[in-house]
């Protein structure tokens, strides 16, 4: 799915994952992938970058 948002031009995708108990960060999209991600277990904090700039307490999906 997130290949789809890139392709779209989407700056970031954001995967919440309840059965891993974790949170994906895509970004940078190029083409139809994203050259980046970042991965965070429930718990802990996930800083998203501008126009966000904030840390998302992931905490709150446990």
């Amino acid at each position: 799915m997130p290949r789809c948002y890139a392709r779209g031009g989407i700056p970031l995708y954001l995967l919440v994952d309840r059965e891993t108990a974790s949170v994906t960060l895509f970004s940078v999209p190029e083409k139809d992938d994203y050259r980046e991600h970042c991965t965070r277990t429930f718990g802990k904090p996930l800083a998203l970058p501008a126009p966000f700039a904030f840390d998302l307490e992931t905490a709150d999906f446990l």
